[in-house]
């Protein structure tokens, strides 16, 4: 049985360095090609590109998808002006990733959205933000750990029909390194899994083929240990 293409979806990094001045770097943490590599998929990066013929061929090659974390979005993509707590953006990224989002959304191809990847979900399909975690009228708790990425440092619950609680259980602990969150949900979407603070860890795509945004970071987790492997897991499958 041939072995699942997955394109992973590359985000831009800003070097600044005297010597050789400003340039952009197109990159993934190895943990993202790790991870699928461990579960019988072939990684395939997929660079920051503009034009539709280039997104449409990536589309064709590859058999599912991981949107990988990163920066905040620019607030504009979902009519919102910049909170003050609002990290850097880069809109050339924004474009690109949400663009090729609406894309992947209507070819039915299956994907897992990471972090910011959960985000992009959601603005692609009409959602919001919470710029950060302040801007909840509730105190919620730690959502930017220290130490080691890989450990873990609360719960999630799902709800239950949903395809993460047939993989991962009623509950698990995951790492977390967010500072925004969901505010207003995508439409097609379904919320499905929640920090003990209420605020939003995971979402599904209603009526689809396999497509999951949670807003940790598993794959740093397998890179460790195996709790996460069902997920990644479950995508390959997904994409045979």
């Amino acid at each position: 049985m041939s072995k699942p293409k997955i394109g992973i979806v590359t985000t831009i990094s800003v070097e600044q360095n005297p010597v050789i001045f400003k340039r952009n770097k197109i990159y993934v943490d190895s943990d993202y090609t790790e991870a699928i590599e461990k579960v019988n998929g072939i990684p395939f990066l997929i660079p920051v590109v503009s034009s539709d013929d280039s997104l449409d061929a990536y589309i064709d090659v590859c058999d599912g998808f991981v949107f990988s974390g990163g920066t905040d979005i620019n607030p504009l993509f979902y009519n919102k002006d910049p909170h003050k707590k609002l990290r850097m953006v880069n809109s050339k990224l924004d474009e690109f990733q949400l663009k090729l989002m609406k894309k992947v959304l209507k070819s039915q191809k299956p994907f897992l959205a990471i972090c910011r990847g959960l985000q992009i979900l959601n603005v692609a399909c009409g959602g919001t933000l919470y710029q950060d975690l302040d801007e909840i009228p509730r105190d919620t708790i730690q959502h930017e750990q220290s130490g080691e990425r890989y450990n873990v440092i609360h719960k999630v619950n799902f709800e239950k029909n949903s395809v993460l609680f047939n993989l991962l259980g009623n509950e698990t602990y995951v790492n977390s390194f967010h500072h925004q969150s969901i505010n207003t949900l995508g439409n097609n979407l379904i919320i499905v899994g929640r920090a003990p603070d209420g605020v939003v860890e995971s979402i599904e795509v209603k009526d689809y083929t396999w497509g999951i945004g949670v807003q940790w970071h598993p794959e740093m987790m397998f890179s460790h240990f195996d709790s996460m492997k069902p997920l990644f897991e479950s995508l390959v499958k997904a994409s045979l």
